[in-house]
């Protein structure tokens, strides 16, 4: 097992610490590599192995986490469930946009995501950059594939999200609080619970209560999946997201 540390010859604010946690060191190494010569990034710690992930999220405290698809889950799903908790954004690497690929994109509570084809600085800054103004980076593959998955089940046919929504969703309303939906519309634009906190004037664990009954009530694994399903039963307006890719 190894642990990287890299620091870049730029430190232009704002810096971010960014944590790549991947056993595949080609790609590992790729990533921190591009990391470095990017000017917003201040520092990149890497490893593949699962305890020295969690000991750089707490000596660390990156901004960003960024993991591979859940073929190496025993390196991701605890990583990321730790990350949520310490508010650090997770942006995820996607092997392809298939519909595995889909399945594995909404068991983790990704913030963004990035294809291995078309990963390049321009991308990784790209996507870096919308995490920093509350946008969820998605390929527009994978967009239309969780959009059509979610529309696919609505009408019966045989592909459907891991997770159904509950039985009021799909009698078309909405079993929603006002707050929650103010939180729903929040979590589509991409905000951590911190900035919807700040948002509607609520504490921290207000926001994450909010997006825990929305979950909940969505019967989804995580905020991906809310977002598409909402999107899909008209709770929310549909987007015009700057998806990259």
């Amino acid at each position: 097992m190894t642990a990287q540390h890299h620091l870049s010859d730029q430190h232009d604010p704002p810096g971010r610490v960014v944590l790549v946690a991947m056993g595949n060191e080609v790609i590992r190494c790729g990533l921190c590599t591009m990391l470095d010569d990017l000017t917003t990034v201040d520092e990149t710690c890497a490893t593949d192995d699962f305890d020295r992930g969690m000991e750089l999220l707490r000596s660390r405290r990156p901004d960003v986490l960024v993991l591979p698809t859940p073929g190496e889950q025993h390196l991701a799903e605890k990583l990321a469930r730790t990350a949520v908790e310490h508010d650090v954004r997770i942006l995820l690497l996607l092997r392809a946009a298939s519909d595995g690929a889909l399945v594995e994109a909404v068991t983790l509570p990704a913030d963004g995501f990035l294809l291995e084809n078309d990963l390049t600085r321009d991308s990784l800054k790209n996507a870096l950059a919308d995490l920093d103004s509350g946008l969820m980076p998605m390929p527009g593959p994978l967009a239309r594939k969780l959009l059509a998955r979610v529309r696919g089940a609505e009408s019966g046919e045989a592909a459907k999200p891991p997770a159904r929504p509950c039985p009021e969703a799909d009698r078309g309303s909405s079993p929603l609080t006002t707050r929650e939906r103010e939180t729903l519309s929040l979590m589509a634009e991409g905000l951590s619970n911190k900035q919807i906190a700040r948002r509607l004037g609520i504490s921290e664990h207000g926001a994450k209560r909010h997006v825990a009954n929305i979950l909940a009530k969505l019967n989804c694994s995580n905020r991906t999946l809310a977002t598409a399903v909402a999107l899909s039963r008209g709770l929310l307006p549909e987007p015009r997201p700057a998806f990259h890719g």
